[in-house]
């Protein structure tokens, strides 16, 4: 989860959306923090936004009491920090744009790599379904709005927290890819 978040906020801090359509696209709502023991995940994230690609560093820690991600440059500057209690976010931009893709959308997108398809379900509201396929040991998620793809999430194994992980955000146009350290 972690990992998406940090590729998602990387992305969000190193282009700016002035390309995006003037209303803002319909974010899907955030899950409830995972139960059981936190996990620390520390990435390598590739970020794809307008035919560029920018490379970055995320932390993470995944726990009953918060979600945190931080976001830096291969060169260890720190550029984004985002906190998420189960109820509110927090963010802290070190360095970046001022119009960029919201952190509650980065969160989500943690959310729906690493979270049980269980949970994520009961999160959803009526217009949204989540599917997930596996077909020789690759795992795919899809998340769909009004019956439209709205993100897709390949696992390259059938276990989420060591696989490489690529996500393509296709209503706000940018991918992700995201390897374990």
């Amino acid at each position: 989860m972690r990992g998406r978040l940090i590729v998602t906020a990387l992305l969000l801090l190193l282009t700016a959306c002035s390309g995006q359509p003037t209303a803002p696209p319909q974010q899907r709502p955030l899950a409830p923090l995972l139960d059981g023991e936190s996990r620390q995940l520390n990435q390598h994230i590739a970020v794809r936004y307008r035919g560029e690609r920018r490379d970055l560093i995320g932390a993470s820690l995944l726990g009953p009491q918060q979600l945190r991600v931080s976001l830096l440059t291969p060169e260890g500057v720190s550029l984004l920090d985002i906190h998420y209690d189960g109820r509110a976010i927090s963010t802290q931009q070190h360095l970046g744009h001022s119009r960029q893709i919201p952190p509650r959308a980065l969160l989500a997108d943690l959310q729906l790599v690493y979270w049980p398809l269980a949970v994520l379900r009961q999160s959803l509201p009526a217009r949204w379904q989540l599917r997930e396929t596996r077909s020789g040991g690759e795992r795919v998620r899809r998340l769909l709005l009004d019956g439209g793809l709205y993100t897709e999430v390949r696992y390259s194994a059938d276990d989420i927290w060591r696989a490489d992980v690529t996500l393509e955000q296709k209503v706000l146009g940018y991918g992700l890819s995201i390897r374990n350290l």
